[in-house]
């Protein structure tokens, strides 16, 4: 028989390549799953026992909102860059970002102001007059930062005034947005390589110096994070090369936990192992999970609504216990969140096909 009669060789570890085209993953569930667990830290920082917290009392410093937010910059920088290469173009680039993120943002805090006034000391008249709440409306709904505090809003719980503290998270992903859309226009995302090396020497810098680096707040845990969501842009362009092994991936899931240094479970280290297990769950065929994939995406609701009501729900239960909290918070973030989905998310980004660019995207 002729060689070319042959099978081809199947692989037995599959490239990350391989299996991203589609919605065939578990991208969608690690979402939801990364979104929840942020709930459930914030149900013990809330009732001010996060030291309680199951992830940090056994493996500080990590713990389980950290680790979501960090799951979430990994999975954006890889889906975002995977958005540029598939639109190479700013418009649509810019346009899909602004889709996705401001319909529910501002929506979730019109929300917040509103459940933050109802549990309110101030009058409403007195309390939508304030300039704090107008400041806290301004400056939340369009990402440039974030205002946390709104005037006499939750004062007997254990962290009075505070609205809505997920949303730190914002500001940092919209500049991160805006490099990585630089990035593409100087052509660095379809050039692997260059990416790689433009990548270390933006690693190399912020490490040498920090201060310098323009991320607000310019925290370690937000350079941490940047580099997360670098990482996910990195495995994005160089997925025909990236294999997924689920020994290297239990390895790298299993060498923060038994690292009693902690060097494995905070800084660089870590969050090279954190993006290779996210990668590989979200991708692995063996691991997938079937009716998932095309399930409605509420996680972006979970996260940006649940601190309120997590707040509302303590001011009128006061001592209520963490895992009670998280027993009510969560579906009654997630009725929210589906609201959410339906009314504005989802007819949001049905919009996005109107700015493909008129040529086709380069190869």
């Amino acid at each position: 028989m002729p060689d070319a009669a042959l099978p081809a060789p199947r692989r037995s570890v599959p490239l990350l390549a391989d299996r991203t085209a589609g919605r065939d993953n578990n991208v969608l569930a690690i979402r939801f799953a990364a979104a929840a667990i942020v709930i459930l830290f914030h149900c013990y920082a809330l009732t001010d026992r996060w030291t309680d917290e199951p992830l940090y009392a056994a493996f500080a410093p990590m713990n389980l909102g950290v680790l979501g937010v960090q799951v979430f910059f990994v999975l954006s920088g890889f889906l975002v860059t995977q958005s540029w290469l598939a639109r190479p173009s700013p418009v649509p680039y810019a346009a899909a970002r602004v889709l996705r993120i401001y319909p529910a943002l501002v929506a979730a805090t019109v929300f917040t102001i509103v459940v933050a006034g109802a549990t309110g000391s101030l009058p409403w008249r007195e309390y939508l007059a304030s300039p704090t709440t107008w400041r806290y409306f301004v400056r939340t709904a369009t990402g440039f930062d974030v205002v946390d505090k709104l005037p006499g809003a939750f004062e007997r719980n254990p962290f009075p005034h505070a609205a809505n503290g997920s949303l730190w998270t914002l500001p940092v992903e919209l500049r991160l947005y805006v490099a990585l859309g630089l990035a593409g226009l100087a052509g660095l995302l379809v050039r692997p390589r260059a990416w790689l090396g433009a990548g270390l020497a933006l690693a190399a810098a912020a490490l040498a110096w920090p201060d310098l680096v323009p991320l607000d707040p310019n925290t370690r845990g937000t350079r941490l994070a940047a580099f997360l969501f670098l990482l996910g842009s990195l495995a994005c362009v160089w997925q025909r090369r990236l294999p997924l092994s689920l020994p290297a991936a239990a390895l790298a899931f299993a060498l923060p936990l038994v690292d009693a240094n902690g060097i494995a479970r905070d800084g660089p280290l870590f969050a090279l192992l954190l993006a290779y297990v996210v990668l590989v769950a979200a991708y692995h065929p063996a691991l997938r999970l079937p009716g998932l994939a095309r399930a409605p995406d509420y996680s972006y609701g979970l996260y940006v609504y649940a601190f309120p009501i997590q707040q509302a729900i303590v001011w009128a239960v006061p001592g209520i216990a963490p895992l009670a909290l998280f027993a009510v918070a969560l579906p009654a973030t997630l009725a929210v969140a589906a609201v959410s989905w339906h009314a504005l998310e989802s007819p949001a980004l049905r919009l996005k096909s109107r700015f493909r660019p008129s040529s086709p995207p380069r190869r």
